[in-house]
């Protein structure tokens, strides 16, 4: 049977959306994993119960919002829920961080939870999984058609770096610091089924694809294909997976503000296709350098946040922010894209330290 069904897509709410915020929890004097989920699950008071969710690893969990109209609504959940698991947490000593990468834990540290999904990936993915340390942030936007889908789709690949790097958390692992700002992605990579994926000429031709890959018996359903961005099938909806985890509050707010607007434009606004070495170039660029990365894009060369200042700028001219409600939107994500990566962030205060626990208490969530 085709996956192809258009009738999951959102004709009457596109450009609604959902968060999904993956958060480690932590040991709040040693700055361990803890590895405690199902004490929180235990304890959840029945309103989040379905919006706090497992991971792989019992040191995690991950926080699902609501359907909302704007970026501020999810931003306001995801800060009130994390503020409810603390509570909960503080009186066994676990704290909440959301580190993309934990600095100094290692695979024995932490414990799977036990779930016959992620037995079977541990069987399949063997060391690659048990490596598989890492935290990410996940935005989706409801699309009206398969024609939209489409084209945010092909849109997101070149736009990638640009979210990677406005979220980019995690220069430390294993003990050392990799030199890089989103050493998470690369971990990511590994994975047989991740990383930039290929465009479509059209929707029937992804789910082609991913029905090939359903009766081949290499995947159950698209929640097993794990690319930068793809077309979720089950929920209608376009799927931005490249971030890392992270928690600002208004970093959080403007970057999903930010995919919710290029989503909306690039809807009607086919994409001109780039070369795949040029896609992993700029995302590499952006993992290394972040916003200082080199963005090689169709008028030429420049970083990374001058082509997220074009891209704002462009928004701002088709009047997109204003569509949204968000007739700020244009300045608050320029101040944005001046500042510091959170990854620059981290290195400095472990530069100022050497001390790894100042580095993840910066991250503790309060």
């Amino acid at each position: 049977m085709s996956s192809y069904d258009p009738s999951i897509f959102h004709p009457e709410t596109p450009w609604t959306l959902g968060v999904e915020l993956e958060v480690r929890l932590i040991d709040a004097h040693t700055f361990a994993p803890a590895n405690r989920s199902t004490y929180l699950f235990e304890h959840l008071p029945a309103q989040l119960r379905p919006h706090v969710h497992k991971e792989l690893l019992q040191s995690m969990v991950e926080i699902v919002t609501p359907i909302c109209t704007h970026a501020q609504e999810a931003a306001d959940f995801i800060a009130q829920t994390l503020h409810t698991l603390g509570h909960i947490g503080q009186e066994k000593g676990i704290a909440l961080a959301a580190l993309a990468t934990h600095p100094f834990e290692h695979k024995a540290d932490n414990v799977r939870f036990p779930d016959p999904r992620y037995d079977r990936l541990a069987e399949e993915l063997q060391i690659v999984l048990d490596n598989f340390l890492i935290s990410g942030l996940h935005i989706h936007v409801a699309l009206p058609d398969a024609a939209a889908a489409i084209n945010a789709y092909n849109t997101s690949i070149h736009a990638l770096p640009l979210f990677l790097a406005l979220s980019a958390n995690s220069p430390f692992a294993l003990g050392e610091d990799t030199g890089l700002q989103s050493y998470r992605s690369k971990i990511f990579e590994r994975l047989p089924r991740a990383g930039i994926p290929e465009y479509f000429a059209t929707y029937g031709r992804y789910c082609a694809l991913i029905d090939r890959l359903r009766t081949s018996g290499t995947i159950e359903s698209i929640k097993d294909v794990w690319w930068d961005v793809r077309i979720h099938q089950m929920l209608g909806t376009i799927e931005l997976r490249v971030s890392d985890a992270f928690f600002e509050p208004e970093r959080l707010r403007l970057l999903v503000l930010f995919y919710q607007a290029l989503v909306r434009y690039s809807a009607n606004h086919p994409q001109t296709r780039e070369p795949c070495q040029i896609s992993r170039q700029n995302k590499w660029n952006a993992i290394r350098h972040g916003l200082e990365g080199a963005f090689i894009g169709h008028e030429g060369t420049g970083t990374i946040r001058e082509a997220i200042r074009a891209w704002i700028a462009l928004l701002e001219r088709e009047g997109i922010f204003h569509a949204l409600g968000e007739p700020h939107a244009a300045h608050d994500l320029m101040t944005l894209s001046e500042q510091q990566t959170i990854a620059q962030k981290q290195r400095n205060i472990y530069r100022q330290t050497g001390e790894w626990s100042a580095v993840i208490d910066a991250e503790v969530i309060r």
